[in-house]
């Protein structure tokens, strides 16, 4: 397996489409662990999120899509254009109505 580790700065707390929680002072480091094929990852966060089984269900330019093992969650996984690196991670639980959204700073662009 290829694991790939990155440091968000700041997440959100999205309920019926309005922000009703933001932290910008822990930051969250998720682990992205992929089979050999790239299509299946376990997703964890700490310390947010249990790791999570996944597979990717389609990709538009620099988004990837994910269905969960377990289907209360999906995951998108949004990448900067000019070099790949990890811009935005969303957790969707569905069974909830909440989107956790985990944002890169700026700087890890460079």
């Amino acid at each position: 397996m290829s694991l790939v580790t990155h440091v968000f700065k700041s997440h959100q707390r999205i309920q019926n489409g309005c922000v009703v929680a933001t932290d910008a002072f822990l930051p969250r480091r998720a682990n992205f662990e992929y089979d050999s094929t790239g299509n299946n990852v376990v997703i964890s966060i700490i310390p947010t999120l249990s790791p999570k089984r996944a597979w990717l269900v389609r990709q538009e330019g620099f988004t990837l899509y994910y269905q969960g093992e377990d289907p209360d969650y999906r995951f998108v996984l949004e990448c900067w254009p000019d070099n790949g690196t990890i811009k935005r991670l969303s957790v969707f639980r569905d069974d909830l109505g909440v989107e956790y959204r985990f944002i890169s700073d700026h700087q890890d662009r460079m």
